[in-house]
């Protein structure tokens, strides 16, 4: 006999994973679409058309070069959401790298772990801040900087999951058998890691998201000539009282952006984490 899952349990436990990815993967479709949706280059300047609210032409308005608010957050989300799934990437491959060596390896331990305690004393937007202006504007800086800021919370994750797990019975038979430490950590200890890092991987998306518009409008994040939802804020905050709309609209892309992927995350705990069950 099939078991039918009611509608009201199935809506709590998958309601969050089905809202949160469906408006990302609507967003996601949309900016991918983008040249079809709107016929204007969001970095083609016209300083006479500088400055109009929004009107059947520009859904958006114009800022004051000129510029297509719409074509301009619609390509801005390509570089949010790049950022963000390049930084959580990264970080997250460097955090089991560095999680693995330092939960397995106790003198590794003392030294790695030292340096990331150091990175993590500074709250992550002054260091990213920091980071950025050292090595400059640009999507791969940018992404590096953040990179640098989100590597030390997953290692932490994952050197927290492989203190517990290598005691466990599963590992101590692996060495009994002459396993090595490379087959030990991939094969046995990784994989009941991975429920978190899908949840921190989420977690740092959003962060990695948010800080690079804060970088952008602070100018020294992406290249100010690249569509960024970060860098159109930037240039509103100079209008905000007399034309609100050029930052009220890449201020809500990047609330519901975030938001999404918040909820997503949220969802995913909630479905992974045993002890939320």
């Amino acid at each position: 006999m099939v078991h039918k899952m009611r509608p009201a349990v199935f809506l709590r436990k998958y309601g969050r994973i089905l809202l949160g990815g469906g408006v990302l993967a609507l967003i996601i479709l949309t900016t991918l679409a983008a040249p079809l949706i709107t016929p204007y280059d969001p970095a083609s300047v016209s300083p006479a058309e500088g400055l109009q609210f929004p009107n059947p032409v520009h859904l958006m308005g114009t800022d004051r070069f000129g510029r297509d608010v719409f074509a301009w957050v619609l390509y801005g989300a390509r570089v949010s959401l790049l950022v963000g799934v390049a930084v959580a990437a990264v970080s997250t491959v460097a955090g089991i790298v560095l999680g693995l060596l330092m939960g397995y390896y106790r003198t590794v331990d003392k030294i790695v772990m030292r340096i990331l305690e150091g990175l993590s004393a500074f709250p992550d937007m002054l260091l990213a801040l920091t980071l950025a202006s050292i090595f400059g504007s640009g999507v791969e800086k940018v992404v590096l900087a953040l990179s640098i800021v989100g590597t030390p919370s997953v290692a932490r994750i994952v050197r927290s999951q492989v203190l517990s797990i290598k005691e466990s019975e599963h590992v101590e038979s692996a060495l009994a058998m002459g396993a090595t430490d490379r087959r030990i950590m991939f094969r046995y200890i990784l994989p009941l890691c991975v429920s978190p890092l899908i949840i921190r991987f989420t977690t740092t998306m959003a962060s990695a998201i948010l800080t690079e518009a804060s970088l952008s409008f602070l100018g020294v994040g992406v290249d100010t000539d690249t569509a960024t939802w970060g860098g159109i804020l930037s240039v509103a905050k100079d209008f905000v009282i007399t034309h609100p709309y050029q930052a009220i609209y890449p201020g809500l892309a990047i609330v519901v952006t975030v938001l999404s992927i918040s909820i997503l995350g949220d969802g995913l705990r909630d479905l992974l984490d045993p002890k939320m069950k």
